[in-house]
């Protein structure tokens, strides 16, 4: 299991947010959640309307290990599925733009109601945006996860210790 029974009420974000936290103050990372810019619209003192001013990039960016690292949080309801729909075109091509100049990027992946993490490679997402677009399968399995990707878990004092999967992957 990936996070504690005593977490599972906690958002992902928050969760994110929460490990965040931690890699900071040991002096491992930082990383922040980006804040997407929102447009209001007032009438006089009154808020009537509040939506996004425009596209954000993705969830998280920070520094770790002396590389600039950005990444997307990505939470399914689905047992035995996730499906690409939920990454936007627009984070993906960010993600790629960022690693394509030296950075770290990937998709956390949450399966809610299995409460696991999973760590999808920029690679591989790739390579199913790859296959969808051709008129394959909309969706990864959640087996292909189990056998391809890396779990996330708590570690070391860490709630969801991304970070040392992602050094786990690159050895």
């Amino acid at each position: 299991m990936a996070v504690s029974y005593a977490n599972r009420g906690m958002s992902f974000e928050h969760l994110i947010e929460r490990t965040n936290q931690q890699y900071f103050m040991k002096g491992i990372a930082t990383i922040q959640k980006v804040a997407t810019p929102w447009k209001v619209i007032r009438k006089g003192k009154q808020i009537v309307s509040a939506f996004p001013e425009k596209k954000s990039t993705v969830d998280f960016i920070g520094i770790y290990n002396g590389r600039a690292i950005a990444f997307d949080a990505k939470s399914t309801r689905e047992r035995t599925r996730f499906p690409l729909s939920n990454i936007e075109d627009h984070q993906f091509k960010f993600l790629k733009r960022w690693q394509d100049n030296g950075g770290i990027s990937f998709i956390l992946v949450e399966f809610a109601k299995k409460n696991e993490v999973y760590i999808l490679s920029l690679s591989e997402l790739e390579k199913w945006l790859r296959k969808a677009n051709e008129g394959g399968r909309k969706s990864v399995p959640y087996e292909w996860f189990i056998m391809n990707c890396e779990l996330v878990k708590s570690k070391n004092g860490i709630l969801l210790d991304y970070l040392g999967v992602i050094e786990k992957c690159k050895s």
